[in-house]
């Protein structure tokens, strides 16, 4: 029927209206539809409003609830919870076919919707859809893959984008997603969200002569966390996730673990997509970062700090003949500094990494060695340079000691004094054979005396310095002295920096927080 037979059968059923409210009508329908419906098939949505029967019939929606296997002429509305990529396909005559696939729901369940051809090329060009409300026409009903019925929709399905104000009529896409805790084994299949919390870990294996390949993750929420596990193709769409993303899955499958705790499964029916924003009602646990003053040897530390100075990349062999590469980097918070070691690929990091460069460390260790604690990263741990957190915002900077404050240091402090006698400069040998210089001074600043030791290039750098120069050090590290001495040395991310007006002889390296 044509869109003007369509315009006078509502005229002719509805005498109250006027043909210009008819077209306002047909026109709004079309906004709502966002391009995806024609004159008539606006038209006819209206006649559904206004009850009109249009070709000697009428249709009514229905809820999903009812809905059952081959009916034909089917209309619903309903939330998108789920959305698939468009896929590909030829179809018998050799042309190209295309399919949309949905989950839908309503406060009376859920239902899977395939949407093919010209409807699935057409409403794939509104956009992400999820937790919006649709309303689709002429739809029919068949069998899907797990015996439930499932709503299709070709070329004369008509779908409606609906307005805002209709949501509040729906249930919540939140009311669809199952808390990470909550995951029983006999579930069968969930919808979950959650925060990638460890690194993925991807293996390739064969079967029956094919190679295939797995991807192995965990995520969390604020209560609970469960292993996820990615096959083959889920696993080629998920080669760039890593620790921290928000990761969504619609229709997981529910199996048990080798050890028997729960795991979901990502296979050919599961919809799986890295959110780029954490959806209101996912909560997570905050995040503790450990501060560099409460430094211990430990495992799977997360901390947030700022890199005040960068070292070189170093590799040595291995036994095996390989390389292994790290590299050295001085950073701090507002309670103090560490040297921080990148290892193996996190090494590839430090051509990105700049003083001032914002650093969330995850998955750390810290390490002590001859009295030091210090940190490393390796392949284990994840690093990502300036956070987009509230907490980076507000990240300080270490203070200064007091030399009588000291004796307790395991890490690289800050220190200002007045040199109380001249340098003295001397060559040794160290284990190695290698010849070199270490400058050795006498610091005071009115609570106590320390010794400092600077090395190779420092030596170098104050070998003409006199008595009574005021001078900052930051990244020396106090040594543990049998005489009861405050004695402290260099390392090669220590930094110094003249006070007064000698500041042409400061470490230009040093940021604008220090000068």
């Amino acid at each position: 029927m044509t869109l003007e037979r369509i315009i006078e059968r509502m005229l002719d059923h509805r005498q109250d209206l006027r043909r210009e409210k008819v077209l306002e009508l047909i026109e709004k329908k079309k906004v709502e539809a966002q391009g995806l419906l024609s004159n008539e098939g606006a038209a006819r949505l209206v006649a559904q409003d206004l009850l009109i029967k249009i070709d000697g019939r009428s249709f009514s929606e229905v809820k999903i609830i009812d809905l059952v296997t081959n009916l034909n002429d089917v209309t619903i509305t309903a939330r998108v919870i789920a959305q698939w990529p468009i896929r590909e396909f030829k179809k018998q005559d050799g042309t190209l076919g295309k399919l949309l696939r949905l989950v839908l729901a309503d406060k009376t369940g859920t239902i899977r919707c395939a949407l093919w051809n010209s409807r699935a090329e057409q409403l794939g060009t509104v956009g992400e859809l999820q937790g919006r409300i649709v309303r689709i026409a002429h739809g029919y009903t068949r069998e899907g893959l797990l015996g439930a019925p499932e709503l299709n929709g070709g070329d004369r399905c008509e779908i409606t984008i609906m307005a805002s104000d209709s949501e509040e009529d729906y249930a919540d896409v939140s009311k669809f997603f199952r808390g990470l805790r909550d995951i029983k084994l006999d579930d069968g299949e969930v919808n979950v969200v959650g925060v990638v919390d460890l690194p993925p870990k991807i293996t390739t294996f064969r079967r029956d002569e094919q190679e295939g390949s797995v991807l192995r993750t965990a995520i969390k929420d604020e209560v609970g966390a469960v292993n996820v596990v990615a096959w083959n193709e889920k696993v080629e769409s998920l080669v760039n996730l890593k620790k921290g993303d928000i990761l969504q899955i619609i229709g997981g499958r529910v199996k048990a673990s080798l050890s028997g705790s729960v795991e979901v499964h990502l296979g050919n029916g599961s919809a799986v997509s890295v959110l780029k924003e954490k959806p209101p009602f996912l909560k997570v646990k905050p995040v503790r970062y450990c501060k560099t003053s409460d430094l211990k040897p430990s495992r799977d530390l997360t901390l947030l700090v700022r890199t005040l100075n960068l070292g070189k990349v170093r590799e040595f062999a291995k036994a095996d003949g390989g390389m292994n590469r790290y590299g050295s980097l001085l950073v701090g918070d507002e309670k103090g500094l560490v040297r921080l070691f990148l290892w193996d690929d996190k090494a590839k990091l430090m051509n990105m990494v700049r003083v001032g460069t914002i650093l969330l460390v995850e998955g750390a260790q810290a390490k002590e060695k001859r009295g030091e604690v210090f940190v490393v990263v390796d392949n284990s741990g994840s690093l990502t340079l300036d956070p987009q957190l509230d907490d980076a915002k507000t990240l300080g900077y270490p203070k200064q000691v007091t030399l009588s404050q000291v004796d307790n240091f395991s890490r690289p402090i800050v220190i200002k004094g007045t040199i109380s006698e001249d340098v003295v400069l001397k060559n040794v040998q160290i284990t190695s054979g290698e010849n070199i210089e270490v400058a050795t001074l006498v610091l005071t600043d009115g609570s106590a005396r320390a010794r400092v030791s600077l090395w190779r290039e420092l030596a170098q750098k104050v070998s003409n310095f006199k008595a009574g120069m005021e001078i900052k050090i930051i990244g020396v590290q106090p040594r543990s002295s049998l005489s009861g001495e405050v004695v402290m040395t260099s390392n090669d991310l220590t930094l110094l920096e003249v006070v007064g007006r000698d500041r042409s002889l400061s470490d230009d390296r040093l940021i604008s927080h220090y000068i």
